[in-house]
């Protein structure tokens, strides 16, 4: 039974990827005459609703089958795509990672929001755990630096009204608050810290893609040796079993935050060759259709 639900799923994804292939490698035929870095942007946004369109129909083609889906995952998670003709120089390479792969940094502007107080003291309990685990100099200036750019970009968004411009979206405006921290605090040990083991950005999200966090998150939250488990741990693995093998502190593990349905959100990269340059883009797959489109150009 499983393997004709592997076969199943191997095929969907070879015919879903095969069709985009075969529009891609089309559109760089036409395009040979043309390398200038405008027109590897437009290559970009042919191969960005192609890209979304084939995600779609991967997903669609399994229906509601938790199995099958679970399978998918997996395979678009833990296998990049890599699409080359036999006789071209031409490729495109795919690699998709969850949206919602470890705590949310938004969520520590919950404080006050009484529907969002399980996703605020969990953030708050794993940053307690970091600012232990790597003696953060000073705790309180960090978290108000980081709340505060929760809130100001959160007040910007709502006199704006650009959704996705609110709270801190991304591992670079964290970084850049981090910086800021250090420089005032002249904390050198902040930079052991690997944030993006750790936090998610999308400022919607309320809950976490748990089999495919981190090792180090699941040491942190769970009161494990991370040198111990880091080896028995594989993204994709069931988060919850693996907790109770190990004989984990299962009081951060809440269903309502750690859901056992499969979390159809993604963050996807695209690498293509265009006439002698390497490009890449990437966007977010979520609500069955790609946004936030952004163009790396030439890599």
């Amino acid at each position: 039974m499983r393997k004709g639900i592997v076969l199943f799923i191997t095929l969907s994804i070879i015919i879903a990827m095969l069709g985009l292939v075969g529009v891609i490698f089309t559109y760089l035929d036409k395009s040979k005459k043309n390398a200038s870095y405008t027109s590897a942007m437009i290559q970009a946004n042919l191969f960005f609703g192609d890209s979304s369109r084939a995600i779609k129909v991967i997903l669609k083609r399994v229906g509601k089958n938790k199995d099958k889906k679970k399978m998918i995952a997996d395979t678009i998670y833990l296998a990049p795509m890599a699409l080359q003709p036999e006789d071209s120089d031409a490729f495109v390479n795919i690699e998709c990672r969850p949206l919602d792969a470890g705590v949310n940094i938004n969520w520590l502007g919950y404080e006050n929001n009484s529907s969002m107080q399980l996703q605020y003291e969990m953030a708050q309990t794993l940053f307690d755990k970091l600012v232990d685990e790597y003696s953060i100099e000073d705790a309180t200036l960090l978290l108000d630096k980081i709340v505060e750019a929760i809130k100001q970009d959160s007040e910007m968004e709502s006199k704006s009204r650009i959704r996705d411009s609110r709270g801190i979206k991304s591992l670079k405006k964290l970084q850049e608050i981090v910086r800021d921290y250090q420089f005032e605090a002249d904390d050198r040990d902040i930079d052991k810290i690997r944030w993006e083991s750790f936090f998610a950005f999308d400022y919607d999200a309320s809950i976490i893609d748990g089999d495919y966090i981190s090792a180090e998150l699941v040491a942190m939250l769970f009161d494990m040796d991370y040198e111990i488990i880091k080896d028995d741990w594989s993204m994709g693995d069931d988060l919850e079993k693996f907790i109770s093998s190990k004989n984990g502190d299962k009081s951060n593990y809440n269903k309502k935050i750690f859901p056992k349905e499969i979390i159809e959100r993604l963050s996807c990269k695209v690498t293509y060759s265009y006439q002698n340059g390497i490009y890449a883009f990437g966007f977010d797959y979520l609500d069955e259709g790609a946004k936030r489109f952004e163009f790396y150009g030439n890599q």
